[in-house]
């Protein structure tokens, strides 16, 4: 018994031992979101630097030098093309002069930046809603993307990505199946939500939401704003109000308080991508039970 168990472990640990060493892909992304959706895919065989920190604001992040170290070793920079990150990247490509860079947008139309009904600044005006990841049916596209990449860099591993990609797109599969679900069951007059950043445009467009926002130029709103933003929520029975860490409570918490909604705590920026989603199904769900 004793050299069957141990032919066993052996049989178990040989090729984990083996796994281990291999060389393994370095992928650096922008958002920690990105890092989940890298990870779907690419698993065990890529290791991940991630350059903004949770709790970082992409408007206004300042990188430091032991993230520019990091990416000093990545093969790959997934960016996705929103320009999100083009003030901060000269720093950190200046650090890797041959890192690839490589956009996982391909094949997602891209939509405005909304501010609807509060209006937006100047120069604002076009910009780009960089928040793809935050609907299943454009992680879909995301997640193809970054298969295809590492099949062509690392196509010895080919079975192994296909499995991976396959499973991360039941998983968003259902996600959009529970969605659909949700919103079905929510009453027509009460598919709108309030949220202080417009993070979830493209959420609210696939699946037949509207998004409205709080923010006014990336700040709290003015009380002629709040009051006109409130007006607007009852006109669309509004039962639902957004708030996010990286941003204040305040209005938030005044808007839901008139309009009688419920307040919902989630993060866009988290890397429990799959998380945040249920988050969102389970607020819509309670919206269906009322």
């Amino acid at each position: 018994m004793r050299h069957i168990a141990r032919l066993l472990f052996l049989l178990v640990m040989v090729p984990a031992v083996l796994w281990a060493g291999e060389e393994h892909i370095t992928v650096a992304v922008s958002l920690q979101p990105y890092a989940t959706i890298v990870k779907m895919v690419g698993g065990a065989r890529v290791n991940i630097v991630t350059l903004l920190p949770p709790e970082a604001d992409p408007h206004n992040y300042e990188p430091k030098p032991a993230i520019i170290k990091a990416f000093s070793l990545a093969q790959v920079y997934f960016t996705d093309g929103s320009g999100l990150d083009k003030t901060w990247m000269p720093r950190f490509l200046g650090a890797n002069k041959n890192v690839e860079v490589v956009d996982i947008s391909k094949n997602i139309k891209w939509m405005e930046l909304e501010h609807e009904g509060l209006g937006l600044h100047e120069h604002e005006e076009h910009a780009i809603d960089p928040h793809i990841w935050t609907s299943p049916a454009r992680v879909k596209y995301l997640v193809r993307n970054v298969y295809e990449y590492l099949v062509k860099i690392d196509p010895e591993h080919e079975k192994y990505y296909i499995f991976r990609l396959q499973n991360a797109l039941d998983n968003l599969d259902k996600a959009e199946r529970q969605i659909n679900e949700a919103v079905i069951h929510m009453p027509v007059k009460s598919r709108s939500f309030i949220v202080f950043h417009p993070s979830y445009g493209y959420f609210a467009k696939d699946y037949k939401l509207k998004q409205y926002a709080i923010e006014v130029d990336g700040k709290e709103p003015k009380p002629r704003d709040l009051a006109k933003l409130i007006q607007m929520g009852r006109k669309n029975n509004v039962k639902i109000v957004f708030v996010q860490p990286q941003f204040s409570k305040r209005a938030a918490t005044t808007i839901a308080k008139d309009l009688g909604a419920t307040i919902v705590e989630t993060d866009p920026l988290s890397a429990d991508l799959m998380g945040n989603v249920q988050k969102l199904v389970n607020a819509i769900k309670e919206v269906g039970k009322k």
